[in-house]
This record gives C-alpha cells, structure tokens and sequence, in this order.
C-alpha cells in the first residue's frame, strides 16, 4: 500500500508541476507508448512524412493491415492437421496535437477473436519537449513492462506472460538517453477482502543509444501484479488470490550494422495463492533470444532472423498448454516502404503430461502480407 502511495503522490505531484510548466514548453515530438511509437514510424510520422496528408493542421491518421495464411501439424495421438487465413491485424491510430505539450491519441483495434472492432488504447500526453524532458499519459494504455521485440511474425512468449493494457495514469523522463517511468492504476485481479481501488503499480528504467553504426537499448522493469497479464489472469480466473505477485522483466536489444540481437526475459516472483495459502499456479518464467541479418536483394531490404524461446514452471497444467520451448526462422521482405511480406517457420513443444501439459508438438508455416500506413 505504501508503494501504492508513493506512485500516486508522484503523479499528482508532476500534474502540478506541469499545469505550471505548460506555458514555456517548446516543441517537440511527444514520447508515447512504445506500441504507438512503433506505428507512427511505419506511417512516417516521426519524420513528417504523412502518405495520407494530415486531416487538419494538428490532425494525423495512421494504421495496419496483416494478412496471415498458415498451416500447423499437430504431433498428437490425432495427429490433427489445421490451415486458414486470417486478419491477423487491422489497426487505425489517429493523432491530434494541437499545442506542442498536448497530444491526444486514439488506436482502433479489429480483435478477431470476438469479430468485433474495440479501442486498444486511448490516452492523452502532456510534455516531453526539448526544455521539459519529463511527460505524463494517462487514459488505456500498455504499461511499460517488458519490450516484446521480435523479427519474427509470431509474438514472443515472454508478451504472453508480461503485456498489460489498462486504464493507467503514467509520468517519465528521458534524459540523454536514460528513461525512466512510474505508473498505477486499479485492474481486473483483486486480492480478497480489498476495496476495489488503485493498488497496481510499477517502475521502469532503461538507457539508449544510437549512432550511424551501432545502436542498443537495455532496460529493467518491475510491477506490483504481474497477474494483470491475459495468460495469468486467465489461468487464477473465480480464485480468491491470496496477493499479488510482483513481476519482473529485463530487455537488451543491440543492433550492428546489418546485425541485430536481442533477447528479454520476464518472470513471476512467486507462486499464485489462494487464500489458506493453496498454490493456484505455479511460478511461471519466460525468455526470448533472436539474431537476424539485413542485406539488400535486387534492390528489397531484407531481413533473416532466427529464433529460441523457452518457458520454465513446475507446473504447466493451468496455464492452458503453454509451450515449454520453440525454435523460430523468419524472412521478411520489403516490396515497398510500405508493403512487405514474409513467412516464419516455427516449431513448439508443450510440457509433457507429467509436467500439467499435453506433451504435443507443433509445427507451423505462416505467410503474412502487410500493409503500413
């Protein structure tokens, strides 16, 4: 409760400073979540390169669109078979920033599970100027826990465990390539007999650096209740949790010249409980290691990447057949700065039965066509 606390105060705090500050920023483009970060480069908008035009004069509209066609063969006593093509992604993010210190922002998702389109975030982000390099964001969000970073198609297992979206309220500062951030918000997972109110928080830190050949980016996070996460509150779902688990996620990614590498790791502290003190789910761990290559083909960029993921739990029955290792190679081609394509080969192995899993094997081929705007 005291961190709670803490964070809070921190937030309220820098509120103040900025309604204060506001006045004598000067311009400069707005750190957002690193997911919108990402989208806004592919549509051009760091660089003022809007292939669509701006709707107004601080209105700017951007967005995705992946097509995926795979085949998976399934190692099982049914030896069972599947194939299909999908909208694997429909994004449409629009930006407005009508002042230099004010940026709102709003990204529509299709989610084809439910076939149905929703608002994946929605938030506004007051500062990060070149005079005033701390910022606050506050609306649905990612929080900043984990990187997630991959050249493969397939999101890395370590997302599974660690990617949290929620109504948050976030401050941070970027500093000669030091980042840090603070955040709190409320969340679906309450531990028993707790009111319902803001007891979820976290911290990040990490540096970055780039030159004209080399690049890295390190970093270290930690949150209160790493449950928030789909895979682990949908593995405690009707249990009364005992308390939180904190969680904890390192990252590095290193670029030289044509070369990348990077891998994450991200871990529960601690054993789920119920209350009594009966383990509900084990500790669960994750990490992702991936090395790719970039070279020039009859004028297309392209890119070669190979990967390794494993998991570690004691027990992996309640975490609905997640794998316990998977070896990836992905080729990703750009046609145009705007459309690529690429085809990933993936093979997964669940935990065997006498781990909690179905001890399958899966083998899996996916093409995927993108667009970018």
């Amino acid at each position: 409760m005291k961190r709670t606390n803490f964070v809070l105060g921190l937030i309220t705090a820098l509120m103040v400073v900025f309604i204060n500050t506001l006045p004598g920023f000067c311009a400069s483009n707005v750190e957002l979540a690193e997911r919108i970060e990402k989208l806004e480069q592919k549509a051009g908008t760091a660089t003022g390169d809007y292939p669509l035009g701006k709707i107004s004069e601080w209105v700017t509209i951007s967005g995705a669109i992946e097509i995926e066609s795979g085949f998976a063969s399934h190692d099982d006593a049914a030896d069972t078979d599947e194939s299909d093509i999908s909208l694997a992604t429909a994004e449409l993010g629009i930006e407005a920033e009508p002042q230099d210190w004010l940026t709102g922002f709003v990204l529509f998702s299709w989610e084809d599970e439910d076939d149905k389109v929703i608002v994946d975030e929605a938030h506004i982000t007051l500062g990060a100027t070149d005079d005033i390099p701390y910022y606050l964001s506050a609306g649905k969000l990612y929080v900043p826990f984990g990187t997630f970073e991959t050249m493969m198609i397939s999101d890395p297992i370590t997302l599974d465990i660690g990617e949290i979206v929620d109504n948050a309220a976030q401050v941070g500062i970027e500093v000669h390539g030091f980042q840090a951030a603070a955040y709190a918000f409320n969340g679906d997972v309450d531990e028993a007999g707790n009111d319902d109110t803001i007891q979820s928080v976290g911290f990040s830190a990490g540096y970055a650096m780039e030159t004209d050949s080399v690049s890295f980016d390190l970093g270290a996070d930690w949150i209160s209740n790493i449950l928030e996460s789909g895979t682990l509150s949908d593995a405690i779902a009707g249990v009364d949790l005992d308390e939180y688990v904190p969680g904890l996620a390192v990252h590095a990614v290193f670029n030289f010249g044509p070369f990348s590498l990077m891998g994450e790791y991200v871990t529960m502290t601690d054993d789920a409980k119920a209350v009594g003190g009966g383990v509900v789910v084990e500790k669960l761990s994750a990490y992702a290691l991936e090395t790719g290559y970039t070279f020039d083909v009859s004028g297309f960029e392209t890119t070669v990447a190979i990967g390794y993921q494993a998991s570690d739990t004691d027990n992996a029955g309640a975490y609905d057949d997640f794998p316990e290792s998977k070896i990836l190679g992905a080729v990703g081609v750009g046609i145009t700065d705007r459309l690529s394509v690429a085809c990933e080969y993936s093979k997964a192995e669940n935990y065997a039965a006498s781990e909690g899993g179905d001890g399958d094997e899966i083998d899996t081929f996916t093409i995927q066509l993108a667009f970018e705007f």
